[in-house]
């Protein structure tokens, strides 16, 4: 899929969305086209919302902000709309974390 984003970029691409960990891996996508792009989402609504402890809520959320978030460039936010079933304890956490940084 990244073969894709120069050609985006070109095209005027500023903001890509969905910034799904599930389809890509979301710290190389910032390292090869974070200079060029922003990011929106991120967040996983497929495994970590739903299945992830608070700790780990927090803490990858945590570093999605640090290294996703370094230099600007990034709009934390779930990668997609928030499933049923996702762990209200983790919703909790990501607001929480999201609130704080």
């Amino acid at each position: 899929m990244d073969e894709l984003f120069p050609y985006l970029i070109d095209a005027g691409l500023d903001v890509f969305n969905p910034f799904q960990p599930e389809v890509m891996y979301v710290f190389e996508m910032k390292k090869k086209f974070g200079n060029k792009l922003s990011f929106y989402g991120g967040i996983s609504t497929q495994k970590l919302l739903p299945y992830g402890t608070v700790g780990e809520t927090k803490d990858q959320i945590k570093r999605l902000l640090d290294e996703i978030g370094k230099s600007g460039g990034y709009i934390a936010a779930p990668a997609h709309s928030i499933p049923y079933g996702a762990r209200i304890e983790n919703i909790a956490a990501m607001i929480e974390v999201l609130q704080n940084q």
